[in-house]
């Protein structure tokens, strides 16, 4: 299969790329987050994305697990 090119294969580079950083940053750990308490937890409020960094943040401080500092 040949690999797309034009704009078609531009947009879909850059959506792979953008997927990439986002798992590589922890920012998809947000929307993760999000969709579980939208299917698992519709009755509830989510966390603004502020709160769920706070609350992740101060959870690896409490537990650091096997990071070395």
């Amino acid at each position: 299969m040949a690999a797309e090119s034009g704009p078609r294969g531009l947009v879909r580079a850059w959506r792979a790329l953008a997927w990439y950083v986002n798992g590589v940053t922890g920012q998809s750990k947000y929307t993760c987050y999000l969709e579980h308490e939208r299917s698992q937890h519709p009755d509830r409020e989510p966390l603004t994305e502020r709160e769920f960094w706070r609350q992740h943040y101060a959870g690896q401080d409490a537990d650091p697990g096997a990071r070395c500092c």
